[in-house]
């Protein structure tokens, strides 16, 4: 009997085997199961940052994924993808509750848009206006000092969290555009239309603040010009012609020659070309002439090259005097031709 108690009863044997069977199944499932789940995770976030969607969080148990949405839209887009992702079982989404407007608020109540301007000249900037936060505020502040300089901006902005914040976002960019050669500007956001008045130092700054101001989602009024290019043409040689005539003497066409040579080192800029006249002469007479010299000028700076669609002509005749005509020296002055830059 003692000799029986001490056999080994063959039924302990098999649980024992199965328990230990058991645990080195587990033990090799639980690194596999976290190498399925890291692995899951790790193509979800590659494949939805792929898609634009980097802010969707993911995370795995086993083959079975949760993922983090802002929206509804956002978590439709999100699960579509990972989904279709090799290895997943099931995904679901949560997306966070939209508050609800609080009881007092007016539904009908319209919004208030921002007011900011940007006002560059004398080496500062003067920001004005109002803004719905102080992270809005210190954003439009940064944006002038690195344009200015430290020290350099005059900061008036007043928040006020009634306002919206719509166009401020893309702000800071169109005052940065503006580039350290712009010594005088303006840009002014206020009811949805974004204004640009000053002089900019080239075309590809010029090309800079439009592309900037393109994306701020306001409607744009661009009426900056560029100063180098204007600045060269009024430092041209006088355009002159023969006598009482539309034909360019050679110091004209000469002159006309470096019109050509710096329009075309600015191609995207156009100008007016204006005839002037003294007051020799009926009144008539004198803008006829006019318009017609300026027709010339127009006709010759095309065979120079430069586009059509970029010159337009204009004659005033005797109406617009850069001087009195009461010497012939000032005479001479107002017998001109002038190149204006539009913006």
């Amino acid at each position: 009997m003692a000799d029986n108690a001490r056999r080994f009863h063959p039924v302990v044997g098999v649980a024992v085997a199965v328990l230990g069977l058991a645990g080195i199944v587990t033990a090799q499932h639980l690194p596999f199961r976290e190498n399925i789940q890291d692995d899951l995770t790790t193509r979800s976030e590659q494949a939805l940052q792929a898609a634009g969607l980097s802010s969707v969080q993911v995370d795995f148990v086993g083959r079975d994924g949760t993922l983090k949405a802002g929206s509804t839209a956002e978590a439709d887009r999100a699960l579509e993808i990972v989904r279709g992702l090799e290895g997943v079982r099931a995904a679901v989404a949560d997306v966070p509750a939209v508050a609800a407007p609080a009881p007092s608020a007016s539904p009908t109540a319209a919004a208030t848009p921002p007011t900011v301007v940007f006002t560059l000249g004398g080496g500062r900037i003067a920001v004005t206006g109002t803004v719905p936060s102080e992270a809005a505020r210190t954003a439009l502040v940064q944006a002038a000092t690195e344009l200015a300089g430290a020290g350099q901006v005059d900061d008036r902005l007043t928040v006020d969290a009634a306002v919206t914040d719509a166009g401020l976002s893309g702000l800071p960019n169109v005052v940065k555009a503006l580039g350290k050669g712009t010594k005088d500007a303006t840009v002014e956001l206020r009811g949805g239309n974004l204004s640009l008045a000053g002089t900019l130092d080239s075309q590809a700054t010029k090309d800079a603040v439009a592309a900037a101001a393109a994306q701020v989602g306001a409607t744009v009024a661009d009426r900056t010009e560029l100063a180098k290019v204007q600045q060269a043409l009024v430092k041209l040689p006088a355009v002159t012609f023969l006598d009482n005539s539309t034909t360019l003497t050679a110091a004209g066409r000469a002159a006309l020659t470096q019109a050509a040579r710096i329009l075309t080192d600015n191609p995207q800029v156009k100008v007016r070309i204006e005839g002037h006249t003294d007051n020799n002469g009926s009144t008539g007479d004198n803008l006829a002439l006019s318009r017609a010299r300026a027709k010339t000028v127009l006709t010759f700076l095309v065979s120079q090259g430069i586009a059509a669609d970029r010159l337009t002509a204009q004659g005033y005749g005797e109406s617009r005097p850069a001087r009195p005509n009461t010497s012939e020296a000032n005479q001479a002055v107002n017998r001109r031709v002038e190149f204006i830059v539009l913006p």
